[in-house]
């Protein structure tokens, strides 16, 4: 799970955003301010997928 300074930015992901940006995939930044309950990130470690 990543700090909430370097969290992607996606509320349902728990993944660390990339270097200089502020979601972990383009799922993520693709979702814009939309919430989700299920992350589709698809990174395994993500705690948000269900």
């Amino acid at each position: 799970m990543a700090d909430d300074k370097n969290k992607c930015k996606n509320p349902s992901c728990t993944c660390p955003a990339q270097p200089g940006g502020k979601y972990c995939s383009a799922s993520c930044e693709g979702s814009g301010d939309t919430i989700e309950l299920d992350c589709d990130c698809g990174h395994d470690e993500c705690g948000g997928n269900f």
